[in-house]
């Protein structure tokens, strides 16, 4: 026997002058769809009035003729008019808000999405993968007429004014177009959609997750231009606008209705002050494949998700305030993408180093001798609480270093196309084990592995199955 799955909904009564309204999450699926006309037409038989809304979410109603209206009969004649409907009253207490999240269960919507940037610094928009970065209207270079979104813009006679610019004045949708915007589509739970209008506070979630997306969109441009010796040219976090995040969030469809989100998200944030970010779209080199590998790569094969978990910790790396966090995350942000397991000592850093290298034997050389002096650093801070500066050392180049290092072992594993773990981990072990390695392996003092590295226990134990 098949069971017909129903669709949760709230009935609101009458009140005054406001009509009915019964209510659903989303639009319902195509088989409730098609059964809507016939409901609408035996709760009409009822001696109700009945429309259903535009959107597809719900039907207003009121009582027709003289008959007053009965709440709790009109209950019932509106559960057995909409049989596919698991319909009960609304609960004042939980609110429509929040009982439209409870019905919507696990479902999802594609929404477009368009969050602000600030120090970010566009001339003209570009693409990057399945993002668009549109450029803000300045009234010269990019008119409002021109804009992808100028229908965002409320000030009457804009635009017809080819001059017409934002000012400080604006607010709502208008204001996002003083800004730089990411726009991207992503998959929104529908319950944390209808929360988000539960009260100002309850945007929170949602604002999050709008904000989260458009800025790891953002870290391939970052990847390309940004580095700790000018943070000065680091932009904002995406959605950050002064004190505010800001996103607007467009359903695809006509349900929900699209929302303009205005909050305070987190309690905690790092702003940049200072110049901000020039970007030119035909100026990237890695970004365009990175977005496509790694951004907007949907697999949820290990070695996608280990390169998108990489990408993303270098590019919050900028934005931990103390430099030794900042280093110490990209330390470990390493270790997580090139998982040198129980490989201690001199092992570990041969085997981070082999992926840092790209495979290439005279760079290896250089670059192990040098991480084995920044991860002596690593130590004192870990172990004896030690402070750059307590050391002598200028934070900003030991955590570039870093940041360089991961870079290049994230563009190691997008050149190879690893398939799985055991492909990456035999890339490392047969480069150290490799005739132009292993001169530049019996090279390195102190040594604390055996030679040829296929007997080294450490490294056979590692590459076991």
């Amino acid at each position: 026997m098949t069971t017909i799955l129903r669709t949760g909904a709230v009935l609101i009564h009458p009140s005054g002058d406001y009509m009915g309204n019964l209510l659903w999450p989303g639009v319902l699926p195509a088989e409730h769809r098609e059964a809507l006309p016939a409901a609408i037409a035996a709760i009409s038989a009822q001696g109700y009035w009945a429309s259903p809304f535009p959107e597809g979410d719900g039907v207003t109603f009121k009582r027709s003729g003289e008959t007053p209206y009965d709440p709790d009969a009109a209950l019932v004649d509106f559960r057995a008019a909409f049989g596919f409907l698991d319909l009960d009253m609304l609960d004042p207490g939980e609110g429509q808000a929040r009982a439209l999240a409870r019905l919507a269960g696990d479902r999802t919507i594609s929404c477009i999405c368009l969050v602000p940037v600030e120090g970010l610094r566009l001339e003209a928009a570009f693409d990057l993968g399945e993002t668009r970065f549109h450029a803000p209207v300045d009234g010269a270079e990019n008119r409002l007429t021109d804009h992808a979104w100028r229908e965002l813009c409320d000030v009457l006679g804009a635009d017809v004014d080819p001059s017409w610019a934002p000012n400080a004045r604006v607010s709502g949708t208008t204001e996002l177009l003083a800004h730089p915007l990411i726009e991207r589509k992503i998959e929104v739970p529908l319950a944390t959609f209808y929360e988000a209008d539960a009260s100002f506070d309850s945007q929170s979630p949602l604002l999050r997750l709008v904000m989260e997306e458009a800025d790891h969109a953002l870290d391939v441009v970052r990847f390309d231009l940004c580095h700790y010796r000018r943070l000065q040219y680091l932009p904002a976090k995406a959605g950050w606008i002064g004190e505010t995040g800001l996103a607007y969030v467009m359903p695809e469809g006509l349900a929900p209705k699209a929302r303009y989100l205005q909050g305070k998200p987190y309690v905690l944030r790092v702003s940049n002050s200072w110049l901000g970010l020039e970007v030119d779209g035909g100026g990237l080199s890695w970004a365009p494949a990175l977005a496509d590998m790694i951004v907007d790569n949907r697999a949820g094969d290990e070695m996608t998700l280990a390169l998108k978990a990489a990408l993303r910790a270098l590019n919050r790396a900028f934005y931990l305030v103390e430099l030794e966090t900042s280093f110490l995350h990209l330390v470990y942000a390493i270790d997580a993408l090139c998982e040198p397991g129980g490989l201690r000592g001199g092992r570990h850093r041969l085997w981070i180093s082999a992926f840092g290298s790209g495979g290439d034997a005279a760079r290896f050389a250089t670059q192990m001798a040098e991480f084995d002096r920044h991860y002596g650093v690593r130590n004192r801070i870990v172990h004896e609480g030690a402070t750059f500066a307590g050391l002598g050392l200028v934070g900003e180049e030991q955590c570039q270093f870093m940041l360089e290092l991961l870079g290049a072992c994230i563009l190691t594993f997008v050149r190879q196309g690893f398939a799985t773990r055991r492909a990456a981990a035999e890339f490392g072990f047969n480069a150290l084990t490799s005739p132009e390695f292993t001169p530049h392996v019996a090279a390195m003092t102190p040594k604390n592995y055996k030679l040829p590295l296929t007997a080294d226990a450490g490294f056979t134990a590692h590459m076991q199955p």
